[in-house]
């Protein structure tokens, strides 16, 4: 049986080599050699091989290894201890009890300098801690300049994009994205060449380039199949069916599959998919064993902000006047931000058009009209081109009374035929078939007495200021 020492040096050329799940088996190997032969060190340094983002299987597996390691270090080696009792809250559950924020002394030892930064970027992950995680990100990028250490300044680069894509600031991600093309090159990591390729997919999200996302989330899957790219490739494929209704029975199963192995928060994404499927009855019933939850959803989780939107959209849709409150009260410090969750996960929208969307169920139109507003500059600043139509569709519901002519459907559809959308466009966008947006389409025209598309368009600015 090979020496504890050596396994976790054979699990340190796993890790560079990219091989994420086999590098995370030799720690644990490692780990169970050093228990046999009471290696301390040893364990404490199988402990610290893995480098993960935020919750997931491998990271809790890597949890547990410096539970032991904190447990039988005590306080003998300064630096293996202050390395073990970073990782620990770097590798903590973002939806279990958070781990005291506990970090040990600044380092000159650059391991545990960049373990410390990225336990702390891991425990104040929550929107509200943005320009320190900014800061953080910078201290990263610096540290990996000095020591020549490609991996530090990548996950700096990393956590500035996952920080500019909630600001809404593309200039600046996309600027981070080809400072880390060449970082990522020279490392040669699977998982960093999936990223990025991920990182890609989402940008090609928000213009509505649903092909191109999908094809470069395949590539993401192909370039790390074993790692969290393949979860990934079900948010992109999930998102694009949502939006399309393309595949959207086969995705919808696949969504329910993963999310009863998941907390219950995530329930909310199959409701999103029910309701992109029109399945209202199905998605009451989930929805009312969601509500009791949407308070308790973590902050610091990833999938906060994503998970708050998607809970906007569908309390918005059952019309859940009580529930809209609540959501409301939660996103409104948020106001001006944008709903994702990692710069390589899909968007889902300016924040305000959550807000806008709960204000309108719970009756408040005038707020909800503010908040549509800003929504609209804030699609047209990222140039999110899908959204946008949601949003003049949201402003157009809003803006015509609902004893006017137009039932509520014509008055969305209308809305989108303002904002330059064909009826395969709309069709696509509302998740109809195209036949039943002509008919509404003709309807509108009729009722409205106007003979061209461009008059339903200028009927709309007439109504909409």
């Amino acid at each position: 049986m090979p020496r504890a020492g050596d396994l976790v040096k054979r699990a340190r050329d796993l890790y560079r080599r990219g091989a994420l799940a086999d590098a995370v088996a030799a720690c644990e190997q490692a780990a169970d050699e050093a228990r046999r032969a009471g290696d301390t060190e040893a364990l404490a340094d199988a402990a610290t091989v893995i480098r993960v983002g935020h919750g997931g299987a491998m990271a809790g597996r890597v949890h547990e290894l410096c539970v032991e390691a904190l447990a039988m270090l005590g306080e003998a080696d300064p630096i293996r201890t202050a390395r073990v009792r970073a990782q620990l809250v770097a590798t903590s559950n973002p939806f279990g009890p958070p781990e005291p924020l506990d970090l040990p002394p600044e380092s000159d030892d650059p391991e545990a300098a960049f373990l410390r930064l990225q336990a702390w970027h891991a425990a104040r992950f929550a929107i509200e801690h943005l320009p320190e995680r900014l800061s953080v990100a910078d201290q990263a990028v610096e540290l990996g300049r000095r020591t020549g250490t490609a991996e530090y300044a990548a996950w700096g680069r990393r956590w500035r994009m996952d920080a500019y894509a909630v600001l809404g600031d593309r200039i600046a991600l996309l600027a981070e994205l080809e400072a880390l093309r060449p970082v990522v090159a020279r490392m040669d990591r699977r998982e960093w060449t999936a990223y990025v390729l991920l990182v890609e997919a989402s940008q090609r999200l928000i213009e509505g380039r649903y092909d191109d996302a999908l094809g470069l989330a395949d590539r993401a899957r192909d370039a790390d199949p074993e790692g969290e790219a393949a979860f990934f490739h079900l948010v992109f494929s999930s998102a694009v069916a949502a939006e399309t209704g393309r595949d959207l029975e086969a995705q919808t199963a696949a969504v329910r599959a993963v999310v009863d192995r998941l907390p219950p928060f995530a329930h909310g994404w199959t409701c999103r998919m029910l309701q992109a499927a029109g399945r209202r009855e199905e998605a009451e019933s989930l929805w009312r064993g969601l509500v009791p939850h949407v308070r308790r959803m973590p902050e610091r989780a990833p999938e906060w902000v994503i998970a708050a939107a998607g809970y906007a959209e569908t309390c918005a849709w059952l019309g859940d006047a009580n529930t809209a409150r609540v959501l409301y009260d939660q996103l409104a410090p948020y106001s001006g931000l944008h709903a994702i969750g990692l710069s390589s996960t899909p968007y889902d929208g300016p924040v305000d058009l959550a807000l806008g969307r709960l204000a309108a169920t719970y009756g408040d139109a005038e707020r909800a009209r503010t908040h549509l507003r800003a929504a609209l500059a804030a699609t047209d600043a990222v140039n999110a081109v899908a959204y946008r139509a949601l949003v003049q569709a949201q402003i157009a519901g809003l803006a015509v009374p609902d004893d006017g002519p137009l039932t509520p459907r014509e008055r969305e559809i209308a809305g989108l035929v303002a904002d330059g959308l064909s009826n395969a466009a709309i069709a696509a966008r509302l998740t109809l078939s195209e036949r039943t947006v002509e008919n509404h389409v003709s309807s509108i025209l009729r009722k409205l007495d106007l003979g061209s598309r461009a008059g339903v368009a200028a009927w709309y600015v007439r109504h909409t200021g």
